[in-house]
């Protein structure tokens, strides 16, 4: 039998409920584009190759903070982003060639240039541009053996909390 009171307490319990469960959704539609998108098209050199290589430049110059512990210290750095592109729905991030720091085409020197940027944003992968050759390189990575880690569907959790509930009231 309900008591008094007993259905606002109800009420207020799946609002909560609703509530918690709504929150993660808009963040995580923030944080699916982490970056400011532009009001208006990029146009330049970079931007105008990606365009005809069938990118779409999405964002800007990014500058991401990273502060590393060795032991007791703390060291800040920072990775640079040149511009975010995109094709279709892929998201790539897009690095520019520099004249003062030439990047050799190994293994080893492109890992070390770009395997930063891939596991901080999990791109679908990066475009090296140079813009003296007119180039797109795109650059993506395979790691065997190692899972990313992956972003678990949040419909399981609201599910998951539906028949909690649904158990709940039939056992009440």
């Amino acid at each position: 039998m309900l008591q008094q009171g007993d259905l606002i307490v109800l009420f207020l319990l799946v609002g909560a409920i609703v509530a918690i469960a709504v929150r993660p959704l808009r963040m995580r539609a923030k944080s699916a584009v982490p970056w400011s998108e532009s009001d208006g098209g990029f146009s330049g050199e970079v931007p105008g190759l990606l365009a005809a290589h069938g990118y779409e430049v999405v964002a800007g110059k990014q500058r991401v903070p990273v502060s590393v512990r060795i032991g007791e210290r703390i060291y800040d750095s920072r990775l640079y982003i040149d511009y975010i592109a995109r094709r279709q729905q892929e998201i790539y991030l897009v690095i520019i060639a520099r004249s003062r720091k030439p990047l050799r085409m190994s293994g080893a020197a492109v890992r070390d240039r770009f395997l930063a940027h891939y596991l901080a944003f999990q791109p679908e992968g990066i475009l090296y541009v140079e813009p003296d050759k007119g180039s797109v390189t795109p650059v993506t990575f395979e790691l065997e053996g190692i899972p990313l880690p992956r972003r678990r569907p949040f419909a399981a959790y609201l599910l998951s909390a539906g028949v909690g509930l649904l158990i709940a009231l039939l056992f009440r």
